[in-house]
């Protein structure tokens, strides 16, 4: 088998506040192939983010630092790059689709100037061959009027108009990687739709592999070959994706399945109103967390075993791997 072409290993980024040492990505290690799509869930709060701002090496220096780790892109540490040689790679060979267009995209710049800023930067494109390219990246995003739309401003669009800028923005410069997150954000189901069925023709047309950064696990069925889950910012399960829905072998796996609305009950007057399954409690402070795994406190299967060490990370099945003390004594999940 081929390298990867992106290797995260034991990655650790800490912010560093009056309160304490917030540890936003703790140990996370992760590979992604060349075309593959790796989808990447988890609530609020999990590190997913964090995780994809370190990779693109965007953290924040005020408070924020990599303390740990390696970043290893085609075989080039990440992590050792001057910041000339970052820029060189950042939004040409690795683009990211941020969550919130109307905050990532210039208020007082038209978007086909954007566009066309990025191209000629990475491409050495003059400006009307750069505005050219923009304006051929929105007709590929399918941006209706597309010369026209380039002379609009952000606030001028749709929000699914912006997200189709983010992308065209992303894919200019034909990545190697790109980098989704929480792309349908505040987008309404049909919007939602297109823009994934874009961005999945968009990657077949470049043959770019995709990080899908979200906490919808129906766009992880419908979109990703591979899934890693994370929880307080550490890797607690990653499977196949057929695997990881045939039998999550980690509770908070288990407990993001079954959260899950379901609309195949078959109706019965006389059965009583299911009520939406919830995982109690939240995900933990990041400041100074206690010892063990961190879902102990949420887990129905928790014993002390587990409020002492956090587990090791182990192979369960080919290709399966979990952090659990009791993957192998959890019970058959009871489907709807």
């Amino acid at each position: 088998m081929s390298a990867p072409v992106l290797a995260v290993s034991t990655l650790r980024t800490y912010f560093y506040t009056r309160d304490g040492v917030v540890k936003a990505v703790d140990g996370v290690s992760l590979s992604l192939d060349r075309g593959e799509t790796l989808g990447v869930v988890g609530e609020s709060g999990c590190g997913k983010s964090v995780t994809a701002l370190s990779i693109m090496r965007l953290v924040p220096s005020a408070s924020g630092r990599i303390v740990s780790g390696s970043i290893r892109f085609d075989g080039k540490e990440l992590l050792t790059l001057d910041s000339a040689a970052m820029r060189a790679i950042r939004g040409n060979r690795i683009s990211m689709i941020f969550q919130e267009p109307m905050t990532s995209l210039n208020p007082v710049m038209p978007v086909g100037n954007q566009i066309a800023e990025t191209v000629a930067l990475h491409q050495h494109l003059p400006p009307r061959a750069a505005l050219d390219r923009a304006v051929e990246m929105l007709a590929l995003v399918k941006m209706p009027e597309p010369r026209r739309r380039a002379g609009e401003y952000p606030h001028q669009l749709s929000g699914g108009m912006r997200q189709r800028v983010m992308i065209a923005i992303a894919m200019a410069c034909t990545p190697t990687i790109l980098i989704a997150d929480e792309p349908t954000t505040a987008l309404d189901v049909t919007i939602q739709a297109q823009i994934l069925d874009l961005m999945l023709e968009m990657k077949e047309r470049t043959g770019a592999a995709v990080m899908l950064i979200t906490h919808d696990l129906g766009v992880i069925a419908e979109t990703a070959q591979r899934v890693v889950v994370m929880y307080a910012g550490r890797k607690v399960e990653e499977a196949p994706v057929k695997a990881l829905f045939a039998r999550p072998r980690h509770p908070y796996t288990r407990g993001l399945m079954t959260s899950i609305p379901r609309l195949n009950r078959a109706p019965d007057e006389s059965a009583r109103a299911h009520r939406l399954t919830e995982i109690p409690g939240v995900v933990p402070s990041l400041i100074d967390m206690a010892e063990g795994c961190t879902f102990a406190p949420r887990c129905p299967y928790a014993s002390e075993q587990c409020r002492v060490a956090f587990p090791p990370e182990v192979e369960a099945a080919p290709g399966h791997f979990v952090a659990c003390w009791n993957h192998d004594a959890l019970p058959e999940m009871v489907r709807a």
